[in-house]
């Protein structure tokens, strides 16, 4: 019993220990609280960077109607030009675009026809890149004369040696015996060119020009001129006119820069059949008047495109020189046909218009 006690109390000890061996717990790090700030912090913008595209050749839109109308900066007769080639390529079924901008890079060769009012250096850029392109240059500014397949259609109603030789010749078309005549400046380079050029034109109709009935006169035969050194004097333009009318001279161009009110009443006054010139003074004074040379521009610029079209040749320069306001009583149907064809021609560079 004595042994016994001691053995219980080491077991109990043992027990108790195991027990409290068993219900330990591993120490855990307690972290200790911590003031904390927010950081400031600046926030960067991140850029996106964008690739540019470079144009290339591949790029750009390229050109192919038959008819093309590059519209020239500032020109004032783009929308008319452009409303009248499509109502022309719509009638003629031909496919037509208009450009504002152009390179010779976006031409490609189904284009038959380059219509522009872009200035001279543009348009002898294109020329020079495309040859072979036909270019219809209106009203162009600084543009070089002679430069092959570019056609120059202007404004400003022919030269003044083509209205003076159309003018001889429809007044010798017109008048009976082709007792015709010119009234010129005197000593002047305008002067000499409208006369000479005049005489040439009313020849080209009559030739010797000999009048078959009387009053007859001695050679030179019609057509005649007279030169005055005086416009504004009205002494001095009558005796000019008088000098024509004592030669029975029945119809006369007036040089437009020496045409006044006063000198077209008097001839008007003489029963003097006249032809005049878009914007000529004095002019509304006339009473038997045949016609008026003016412009057509846009009309013009159809005859060269159609013209072109059908491989005609139609000259590096086409003017724009027609016969206007034509008198019926005065110039029949058939003598307007003849008239149009030599203007066509004169137009064209196939007949010379001086001496």
């Amino acid at each position: 019993m004595t042994k016994t006690k001691p053995t219980l109390v080491l077991i109990l000890l043992t027990l108790v220990l195991l027990v409290s061996a068993c219900n330990q717990q591993q120490p855990t790090a307690t972290l200790a609280p911590m003031d904390t700030q927010p950081i400031a912090t600046e926030e960067t913008a991140i850029t996106t960077v964008t690739e540019t595209a470079i144009p290339t050749e591949a790029a750009q839109v390229l050109v192919s109607s038959d008819i093309v109308f590059w519209a020239g900066a500032g020109s004032g007769h783009n929308e008319a030009l452009a409303e009248r080639l499509t109502a022309f390529t719509q009638n003629n079924n031909l496919t037509f675009e208009r450009r504002e901008s152009i390179t010779a890079e976006q031409i490609t060769p189904s284009v038959k026809i380059l219509v522009t009012t872009a200035d001279g250096a543009q348009v002898e850029s294109i020329n020079q890149q495309m040859p072979d392109l036909k270019i219809v240059a209106v009203d162009v500014s600084g543009l070089t004369p002679g430069l092959v397949n570019v056609h120059a259609v202007t404004s400003e109603g022919g030269t003044l040696e083509q209205r003076a030789f159309l003018a001889g010749y429809a007044l010798a078309l017109t008048t009976a015996d082709y007792r015709v005549g010119v009234l010129s400046l005197y000593e002047d380079d305008l002067g000499n060119r409208t006369r000479d050029s005049f005489i040439v034109g009313a020849r080209y109709f009559c030739g010797l020009c000999k009048p078959l009935y009387p009053p007859f006169i001695s050679q030179p035969y019609y057509p005649l001129y007279a030169e005055m050194s005086s416009p504004t004097d009205p002494a001095n333009w009558q005796a000019a006119a008088d000098s024509l009318l004592n030669l029975s001279v029945t119809a006369m161009y007036v040089q437009p820069e020496i045409s006044s009110l006063g000198l077209m009443t008097y001839l008007a006054s003489k029963n003097i059949t006249v032809i005049g010139v878009e914007g000529q003074a004095g002019l509304e004074a006339a009473g038997r008047v045949v016609g008026v040379l003016g412009s057509d521009l846009y009309a013009s610029v159809e005859s060269a495109v159609s013209g072109l079209l059908m491989g005609e040749e139609i000259g590096a320069s086409t003017g724009s020189l027609e016969l206007k306001q034509i008198n019926p009583d005065l110039m029949s149907d058939g003598r307007h046909i003849l008239f149009e064809r030599i203007r066509e021609d004169l137009l064209n560079g196939l007949i010379k218009d001086r001496p």
